[in-house]
């Protein structure tokens, strides 16, 4: 089991991000952090110790804006709730500009994993994205990183930002590979409603460089990070031979995770099937009732089999069919072999001996061919 922690706030909302995020004064992000402890006593009563966690993330918004005290709250509470694997990959997601006390911090309390959100080495797209750090302060974070002990470090990139043209691309990427780290994920940037960039853009179709741009930025940058020793391991994600993230590969190959703090999703078990929820987004009802759930759902047969489709398809290993019918007690042929047939025909996907995957077409192509497998 994973799980996986919401800290919903920033220093500053960035101009493409749709994210449950937004700034709040040091009264209402403590009180938030006494909300979300309450929160993982009682999931870790509920849960109890048997199930192993393999996983623990926390994301945001901005974890690391959070003090050392209110961050050791939060880890404290989580490791003496619920049963921690030896090797559990314990991720934060990092400002640039955290500082290097903080950083060692976090590695002197049990992270082993951090994620830093870089985007771009260039000052224009930094600053046309809303982001709050330059270049030097990120790769003032990255060593800092090095020095506190972590050996497990995640660069995220952006692509597709208006104006960016393939040297651009080239130089931010040059200097990440320069760097090493042992995992990158890149993105391209889309315009999300209720955004600045939405209200700048307006209500576009696809990305804002046009849909042939984007591609040819994305399969520039898959080369790229392939030919410096990365794994393409997800559509969006690359990893140095073993250190591909273990939270994400559990989302797209459906470990059950436990979400808390405002707005976190869950996937558990209960009687044979999954329970999908989602903690209330208010963060006025959070901080009264931290337990206070917007919405629940028990997935049907079809939903998980469906899920188990188009979330391993975005691996780049596929869905594992041989799993899958074991899992299922039917074989992914017999319940869709007109629409493998049909997309295999048109290149879009490759059928192995025990493997469903995208081709390099089908991945341009993904979310027409995820569609294809919804009943």
């Amino acid at each position: 089991m994973e799980i996986y922690i919401h800290i919903p706030f920033c220093e500053r909302k960035c101009n493409y991000c749709d994210f449950l995020s937004g700034p709040a004064d040091e009264r209402v992000r403590a009180m938030y952090v006494d909300a979300l402890v309450r929160e993982i006593g009682t999931r870790a009563q509920e849960i109890g110790r048997g199930e192993k966690i393999t996983s623990v993330y926390f994301g945001g918004g901005t974890p690391s804006i959070l003090t050392e005290r209110e961050t050791g709250a939060v880890f404290e509470a989580v490791n003496a709730g619920f049963s921690l694997a030896d090797d559990a990959e314990i991720t934060i997601e990092v400002n640039p500009k955290s500082g290097r006390d903080k950083l060692h911090f976090f590695r002197s309390l049990g992270f082993n994993r951090l994620s830093i959100g870089m985007q771009s080495v260039h000052a224009s797209e930094l600053e046309l994205l809303g982001r709050i750090h330059t270049y030097d302060e990120f790769l003032e974070c990255f060593v800092d990183a090095r020095d506190a002990g972590f050996s497990n470090i995640s660069v995220d990139v952006m692509t597709a930002i208006p104006g960016q043209t393939e040297q651009m691309l080239a130089e931010t990427l040059a200097k990440v590979t320069e760097l090493n780290p042992e995992h990158v994920s890149a993105y391209s940037l889309m315009i999300e409603r209720g955004t600045p960039f939405y209200e700048r853009f307006g209500d576009i179709e696809g990305p804002v460089v046009g849909e042939e741009n984007e591609r040819k930025l994305y399969w520039m940058t898959v080369d790229t990070l392939k030919s410096n020793g990365y794994k393409h391991y997800e559509i969006s994600n690359f990893a140095k031979p073993g250190f591909e993230s273990r939270h994400n590969i559990g989302y797209w190959k459906r470990v059950h995770y436990l979400g808390l703090g405002l707005g976190a999703s869950s996937c558990m078990p209960e009687d044979g099937s999954d329970v999908r929820s989602r903690n209330t987004t208010s963060i006025e009802t959070y901080l009264s009732d931290p337990l206070a759930k917007e919405e629940s759902s028990v997935l049907t047969r079809d939903e998980m089999i469906e899920e188990t489709i188009y979330l391993g398809l975005r691996m780049m290993d596929g869905v594992d069919t041989d799993e899958f019918e074991k899992k299922f007690g039917t074989s992914v042929r017999s319940l869709y072999a007109d629409t493998i047939d049909d997309l295999a025909a048109q290149g879009l996907v490759y059928e192995g001996s025990s493997s469903l995957t995208l081709t390099d077409l089908g991945i341009d192509y993904g979310n027409h061919v995820f569609a294809q497998f919804l009943r």
